[in-house]
C-alpha cells in the first residue's frame, strides 16, 4: 500500500489542516483503532488475523509507519501536501495490538470499556468531532486495510477518529464469491460497533465510510440499524459509499430504513467502473455504484427517487469525462484521484451538501438529481479551503466528564 496522491484540498495551500489539531507528530508513524471479526492468532500485542470468521469481535490499535525507519514528519507533511507524484512511499503496517474482545450479545466487559474510553478521550482532544468508521473492500489484507484507514485519518490531518472495522476477505480474487457470503456475516458485527461507539463514546455522531464490497457491509449493516434499533441509526453522522459492490435492490432497501435517521448518505459512482461491470457478470446483479434501474420494482424505484428529490441520498457521479486524471474504468478512485479524494474528506469531516462542496447539479432523464465534478473544479478549491481552514481553527480541549 502507497500513500495515496495528497487530495485536492491539502494541496499547495491547505496545509492549514495539518497543523489544526494542535498536535504535531513526532515522526511518519501513524495509529487506528479497530475492530474485526477476523479469527486471530498470536500474542496480543502483536496479532495476526486470517481469513477465518470469528463469532468475537476484537479490538485494538493498529500502528504503522510511513516510508522507511527514520523518515521523519516533515518529510511526510511534505509528501502530504504538496502536488502528486510517482514516486510515492509505502506504508508499512508494524504491529496490531488487540485490547479487548466481546462475544455477540454479552454484557460490555472492562477491557472493552477501556478501549472505548482510549477512544473518548481522543474525542475529548477534538471536541465536536464524529468517529468515521472505514469499511474496507473485498480481496483485502489486513495490512492494506488498515494502511487505507490509517491515511484517511492522517489526510483529515488527524482531525478525526478513525476506527477500522476488518471484516474476513479470502484476499484471493478467485475467491470473491466467498467474500460476498462474509461480507453479510460481518454486517452483524459492524452494526454492534456502530452501537459501541454511538453508546459509550462522546462522538457528536458516528460516520460511516464503505468502499467496494465494503458497501455489502456497511448496507446490510445499517439496514439493520434502521429496522431493528432505530435510536442508534439517529446517532448516524455523514454516510459516503465509494464505489458500493452491494446488490442494488438490497441497497434500496436499506437505504429506506436508515437514510431518514443518518445526517447525510453519499453514493460516489462510475457509470464505467471496470471491477462493478465485473461484479455484476459474477453476481447477476447489478452493483449500487453501477446500477441498473431496470432490476427495481415500483416500489424500490419510488423508494429510490423519493430519497434523491428529498435530499436523503446525494448521487455522485465520477465521470472521466471531467476529472482529468481519472481512469475512465476506475475503481479506486476513492483514494486514486485527488479530486474525489478531497471530496470524500470534505463530506465526511463537514457534512456540507454537493453544492456547498463545490459539485455541480444535473438531472438524469426522469427527473432524478443528481451531482458532478465540473472542469473547472480546481479553480473552485481556493474559496471553499477558506472556508474550510476557518472551521479548522483549533479549539479548547474539552473537559473530561
Amino acid at each position: 500500500m502507497r500513500l495515496m496522491p495528497p487530495p485536492l484540498i491539502v494541496q499547495d495551500g491547505g496545509e492549514g489542516i495539518f497543523g489544526a489539531s494542535g498536535e504535531t507528530p513526532e515522526d511518519s508513524r501513524l495509529e487506528v483503532y479497530y475492530a474485526t471479526n477476523r479469527l486471530p492468532i498470536g500474542p496480543r500485542d502483536n496479532r495476526i488475523y486470517t481469513i477465518a470468521p470469528d463469532r468475537a469481535l476484537h479490538f485494538g490499535t493498529a500502528g504503522l509507519r510511513v516510508g522507511n525507519e527514520g523518515t521523519t514528519w516533515a518529510q511526510l507533511y511534505e509528501w502530504s501536501t504538496g502536488g502528486p507524484t510517482s514516486d510515492r512511499p509505502f506504508i508499512n503496517l508494524e504491529r496490531m495490538r488487540e485490547e479487548a474482545s466481546q462475544e455477540p450479545d454479552a454484557p460490555l466487559d472492562p477491557e472493552t470499556a477501556d478501549w472505548l474510553g482510549r477512544i473518548d478521550g481522543t474525542l475529548a482532544r477534538r471536541p465536536g468531532s464524529d468517529v468515521i468508521v472505514y469499511v474496507h473492500g473485498a480481496n483485502t489484507t489486513v495490512e492494506r486495510a488498515a494502511g487505507q484507514a490509517a491515511q484517511l485519518w492522517h489526510f483529515t490531518g488527524q482531525n478525526a477518529v478513525v476506527v477500522l472495522f476488518a471484516w474476513p476477505t479470502a484476499e484471493n480474487f478467485l475467491r470473491y464469491p466467498s467474500d460476498i457470503e462474509t461480507a453479510f456475516g460481518g454486517a452483524p458485527h459492524l452494526a454492534d460497533l456502530i452501537g459501541l461507539l454511538a453508546t459509550h463514546t462522546r462522538a457528536r455522531k458516528v460516520d460511516v465510510f464503505t468502499y467496494s464490497a465494503g458497501g455489502t457491509v456497511g448496507s446490510a449493516a445499517l439496514g439493520e440499524l434502521g429496522r431493528e434499533r432505530p435510536g442508534i441509526a439517529a446517532r448516524l453522522g455523514n454516510v459516503y459509499h465509494a464505489a458500493p459492490d452491494a446488490d442494488f435492490r438490497d441497497f434500496v432497501d436499506d437505504l429506506a430504513a436508515y437514510a431518514p435517521r443518518a445526517g447525510s448518505v453519499t453514493a460516489a459512482i462510475n457509470l464505467n467502473d471496470s471491477a462493478l461491470r465485473l461484479a455484476q457478470v459474477m453476481n447477476r446483479a447489478s452493483r449500487a455504484g453501477r446500477p441498473d434501474l431496470r432490476e427495481l420494482s415500483e416500489t424500490q424505484t419510488r423508494t429510490l427517487l423519493g430519497a434523491v428529490s428529498r435530499g436523503e441520498l446525494d448521487v455522485v457521479q465520477v465521470s472521466p469525462e471531467t476529472i482529468p486524471t481519472l481512469s475512465r474504468t476506475s475503481h479506486t478512485f476513492w483514494y486514486d484521484d485527488p479530486w474525489v479524494s478531497g471530496d470524500v474528506l470534505v463530506t465526511l469531516l463537514f457534512g456540507l451538501p454537493p453544492g456547498a462542496r463545490m459539485l455541480d447539479a444535473r438531472e438524469a432523464p426522469g427527473g432524478a438529481a443528481y451531482f458532478t465534478f465540473a472542469p473547472d473544479f480546481a479553480d473552485r478549491i481556493p474559496t471553499l479551503r477558506r472556508h474550510l481552514l476557518a472551521e479548522f481553527a483549533p479549539r479548547p480541549a474539552a473537559e473530561a466528564p
